[in-house]
């Protein structure tokens, strides 16, 4: 279970880290971050970062029904 906490703490850091990136580094980054959140459409850096989120959490819901099946 701590691997697992372990992997969701990372993607998560992860995708922060994108957003804080984009919004810090780039000329006009927060207007960018703010349209993401109306729209949708982000930078391929953060898409990527939210693609390895949901990647990370479609694992770990796996994981967890596993066990339950195992343990049923």
């Amino acid at each position: 279970m701590v691997m697992q906490a372990e992997m969701l703490r990372k993607a998560i850091e992860n995708l922060i880290d994108a957003k804080l990136v984009d919004a810090m580094a780039r000329p006009d980054g927060l207007s960018r971050l703010l349209a993401h959140r109306r729209t949708g459409v982000a930078t391929p850096d953060i898409r990527n970062a939210e693609r390895r989120l949901e990647q990370t959490l479609d694992e770990l819901v796996s994981f967890a029904e596993e066990h339950a099946e195992q343990a049923a």
